[in-house]
């Protein structure tokens, strides 16, 4: 619960780069079938359910992933879903910092899966739903919400930040090239702020891999949801899309002494 609770904090306190904002495009049928995911699943089950576990009903998947559930019949419009876990750049003592500075705006470039960051874009017109990953100092996270109609597309999204991330030089060279402008075109830089010199010995590959192994272990992270949504239909999306996460027994704690004597880094 420790663990819980610190994600908690850090989650609702910390600043996120969207990476998948609800669309202002009117909502189609042709759309709202699509399927994010090609590739079949094999869902899991449920291994244990512990009702009021501190106002949440507990579930044990059988991939060893921890959910919290809560019923609110007051929240109509709006589920929401955080998958919280120990961890983050702390963990990387031995990376330059400009690769952990950078983590969050290279990954919200590089699109996910077969899409690219705007054709990702493109296929969620209509879908009122916001997924947006972030890798903090101590943990990392995935902050999400939907409309009921579309649940089970921010479902689809949570899947593949854990088993379809993508890698996209382009995007990363443009992301770089309009950083670079960016720096250029200030007056004046506080002790946080990237740096030209930083900005140079970025490394795309090393930044990626990074990535790749904060979300590698779904058992490693607590998924907390909170909506009007019964049961009923919460279980079959929790077989199918979290229940099938690939996920290992190993469980991370931050290094909470990584940053003592640092007063600069900050990861965007």
């Amino acid at each position: 619960m420790k663990k819980f609770l610190f994600c908690m904090t850090v989650l609702l306190t910390g600043g996120f780069n969207t990476v998948f904002a609800e669309s202002e495009a009117p909502a189609t049928e042709a759309v709202n079938k699509v399927s994010l995911i090609q590739q079949p699943l094999t869902p899991g089950h449920i291994v244990k359910n512990v009702p009021n576990t501190q106002g949440f009903t507990r579930y044990t998947l059988s991939n060893g992933v921890t959910v919290l559930y809560r019923h609110d019949s007051q929240s109509t419009n709006e589920i929401t879903m955080y998958a919280l876990s120990n961890g983050g750049t702390s963990l990387y003592t031995n990376i330059l910092p400009a690769n952990l500075k950078v983590l969050n705006e290279c990954l919200a470039v590089s699109g996910l899966g077969d899409y690219s960051e705007s054709e990702l874009h493109k296929t969620l017109a209509g879908r009122k739903v916001s997924v947006t990953p972030y890798i903090g100092l101590y943990g990392e996270f995935i902050s999400s919400s939907a409309a009921p109609k579309d649940l089970e597309t921010m479902f689809q999204l949570n899947h593949m930040y854990f088993t379809s991330l993508r890698t996209d030089l382009t995007a990363f060279n443009t992301w770089r090239e309009n950083k670079r402008q960016e720096l250029s075109n200030k007056k004046s830089e506080s002790a946080y702020d990237l740096t030209k010199k930083e900005l140079d010995v970025i490394n795309y590959d090393v930044v990626m891999q990074v990535v790749a192994q904060r979300f590698s272990n779904a058992g490693d992270f607590t998924f907390v949801i909170t909506g009007n949504i019964t049961e009923d239909v919460l279980i079959p999306l929790l077989e199918k899309y979290i229940a099938s996460l690939p996920t290992s027994k190993k469980h991370e704690h931050a290094n909470y002494r990584a940053y003592e004597n640092d007063t600069t880094f900050r990861i965007s």
